[in-house]
């Protein structure tokens, strides 16, 4: 199999896309993910999986905290927005509604948020996966989730 096949192969996993906002020290940032998972009922923990050596990965090791933003159907343009992996700053001129337990903000577009504390950190392969004890949420509006399966967005090597 060459590593186009395997690409589109993989390609027809589908994944939610999520809007993933860090609180830091002192502000906050906003980050794009697609590898974002449910992984215990009890306690309530999700998985977020980042480059390892991604600027977004650095910052959520840094913040130790973070939400999960669900999107809507149609949002492609705001999850484009957190995309690069440029930059700090990112959540300037957003809507947020007040920041949760941890302190990282909600968006004000979401569906849905998911407040997490990271628990734990695992390297696997290029990437690390984050583990998030969830400590709040809330459906914000009713909608249909944005996925890979309905948008062109997907998660590429960089």
């Amino acid at each position: 199999m060459s590593k186009t096949d395997l690409q589109n192969a993989l390609d027809h996993l589908t994944y939610g896309i999520y809007v993933v906002t860090v609180g830091l020290e002192g502000g906050a940032t906003a980050l794009t993910a697609s590898w974002v998972s449910q992984v215990s009922f009890e306690p309530p923990l999700v998985m977020v999986a980042l480059g390892r050596e991604r600027f977004s990965s650095r910052i959520l090791r840094q913040g130790k905290k973070f939400v999960v933003n669900v999107l809507e159907e149609g949002q492609e343009r705001l999850a484009g927005a957190f995309a690069s992996d440029e930059g700090e700053d990112r959540l300037s001129g957003v809507a947020t509604v007040e920041p949760q337990t941890t302190g990282a903000p909600v968006l004000a577009e979401a569906l849905a948020y998911l407040d997490c504390a990271v628990t734990e950190t695992v390297d696997v392969g290029d990437h690390t996966l984050f583990i998030g004890r969830v400590v709040g949420g809330g459906v914000l509006r009713e909608g249909k989730p944005l996925s890979t399966a309905v948008s062109r967005l997907r998660y590429r090597r960089m």
